[in-house]
């Protein structure tokens, strides 16, 4: 899959600097009304929601341009998982603050906040939040046996509050949602 995508920076070069994501995928896909571009905005968007909760999860970080791509079918993915669970790039700086990225060129490519697109989107969310919760229990094992086994793996240098941190992610406590 990863020869047929291209890197959002990979992207903007291609078709200039200024173009915003939306522009690549009226260019690749044609008219937002065309068959071909409801099927690209309705993979990137179920991606897109795939792509946010594993962020937010495993809280993938170094999520720039160059390792973000879309593929020929409108797939978003992300490439370069070095910096996962508690580490992350910059020496101690934390750049990236957002749990998941989340630009307003991806929801633009949605159709905007007030899209049916991006609705699907939250919906996606949140019952793929909700599956990854079902499935909680073998994901944190996993983690826990990597933890025990390698915990000198850069992604653990917070040590044991990783793990705290994890189970916090699957079930926040005491936050209210909307």
């Amino acid at each position: 899959m990863a020869n047929d995508a291209l890197s959002i920076d990979s992207i903007k070069k291609k078709i200039g600097r200024n173009a915003r994501l939306i522009d690549y995928f009226k260019n690749q896909f044609g008219s937002v009304k065309s068959k071909s571009f409801k099927k690209a905005r309705e993979n990137f968007c179920k991606s897109l929601a795939a792509y946010s909760l594993v962020c937010y999860i495993l809280q993938i970080k170094d999520r720039h341009n160059g390792n973000i791509l879309v593929d020929i079918h409108g797939h978003i993915m992300h490439i370069d998982f070095g910096f996962f669970l508690s580490n992350a790039p910059g020496k101690g700086v934390k750049f990236e603050r957002a749990p998941f990225k989340l630009t307003s060129e991806q929801v633009e490519v949605l159709g905007g906040n007030n899209s049916q697109k991006f609705v699907e989107y939250r919906e996606f969310m949140k019952h793929g939040f909700l599956a990854l919760q079902e499935h909680a229990e073998k994901i944190i094992i996993i983690i826990e046996m990597m933890f025990l086994g390698q915990n000198d793996l850069p992604c653990f240098k917070a040590g044991e509050q990783t793990l705290k941190d994890l189970k916090e992610r699957f079930f926040p406590i005491g936050r209210k949602f909307t």
